[in-house]
């Protein structure tokens, strides 16, 4: 499965290319990656993702489960502080640690 450019969504993560999901997965009804039932109280935002439809720029809200979510965002943090000189010398100065790191007290 291809993914979008991590720049692409408010959080530093891959997600898969909307062009290879289903309609309910796009529209945010199904996990993202697992394709797992979603509501809204269940379901985990994972900001705005741009993506380029018939040549013109449209928007689509991907949305996971929480075991999903967890396990994606914790290894977006992972590989973020090690190649991130900001988190190395303060976890709080870097805008994608913290958005990583709210993310996964969200997920939990």
């Amino acid at each position: 499965m291809s993914v979008t450019n991590a720049s692409e969504t408010a959080l530093p993560i891959k997600l898969p290319v909307p062009d290879q999901l289903s309609e309910e997965q796009v529209c945010g009804r199904t996990c993202v990656w697992c394709e797992s039932a979603l509501d809204n109280t269940t379901a985990v935002d994972l900001g705005v993702g741009k993506r380029n439809t018939h040549g013109s720029a449209a928007r689509w809200y991907p949305r996971c489960c929480r075991p999903c979510g967890f396990r994606r965002i914790y290894q977006a943090f992972l590989d973020h502080i090690q190649s991130c000189e900001q988190c190395a010398d303060d976890l709080t100065r870097c805008p994608d640690g913290k958005a990583l790191r709210m993310a996964m007290r969200e997920v939990r």
